[in-house]
């Protein structure tokens, strides 16, 4: 059995990171006469975790030039590596646990996240995510395309075995939908309740995770 799961919102806390990030990208759209300038908390941005960084600007500012939103991105990719490498990144309580109980039963276990391959680069080494992963797809490297399509590769990478996808948005769940695999949700993410009728099962804290699996 192979346990597939998204990264941020599912097993990272991004809300210590992304929300500084996000306003320092959007300090510089008002300086450049991008956007009016207004305050944005981390409650307010973050419906946007878990979200590819090109859907995430198409749904915030669609009306950006494209090379404005790359700008935007690029310092949001930035200023949340360097939270990384300075030690601010923090999986949820009780996730290393969970995590090191999986492994000692045996599960095979992937992480496929819509982030960019820098990124996650930094939380494998500032987190040593290699003691749990078998092996990481970034949606960047596959220039963000959805989900349920980058499932492909790793079907094909991995074919002799049966899949769980754990998540907390419906990008993770549609991969479920598309594919047949059972997928269970996590409450205690970004995603919405909407979100979470598309899986098969929830979890409310990450411990639960140990009785599902």
């Amino acid at each position: 059995m192979t346990l597939v799961f998204d990264y941020d919102g599912t097993l990272h806390n991004t809300k210590h990171i992304y929300g500084c990030a996000f306003r320092k990208a959007y300090s510089m759209l008002v300086d450049e006469g991008y956007a009016e300038k207004r305050e944005y908390t981390d409650e307010d941005v973050s419906k946007y975790l878990g979200v590819n960084a090109p859907d995430m600007w198409n749904d915030f500012m669609p009306e950006l030039p494209d090379e404005v939103k790359n700008s935007a991105s690029m310092i949001i990719g930035r200023e949340m590596i360097e939270g990384v490498l300075g030690g601010k990144a923090l999986l949820f309580d009780g996730i290393t646990d969970v995590l090191t109980g999986l492994k000692q039963k045996g599960y095979r276990m992937i992480i496929l996240s819509n982030c960019r391959h820098s990124y996650m680069e930094a939380h494998r080494k500032a987190l040593e995510l290699d003691r749990w992963f078998d092996d990481y797809f970034c949606a960047e490297d596959y220039n963000f395309i959805p989900k349920e399509k980058i499932f492909y590769d790793i079907i094909n990478k991995y074919p002799d075995t049966d899949y769980i996808m754990i998540g907390d948005r419906a990008s993770d769940f549609r991969v479920g939908k598309v594919h047949g695999i059972k997928t269970i949700g996590c409450a205690y993410g970004f995603g919405t309740e909407d979100e979470r009728r598309l899986c098969d099962r929830i979890v409310c804290l990450p411990y639960e995770l140990l009785k599902i699996l």
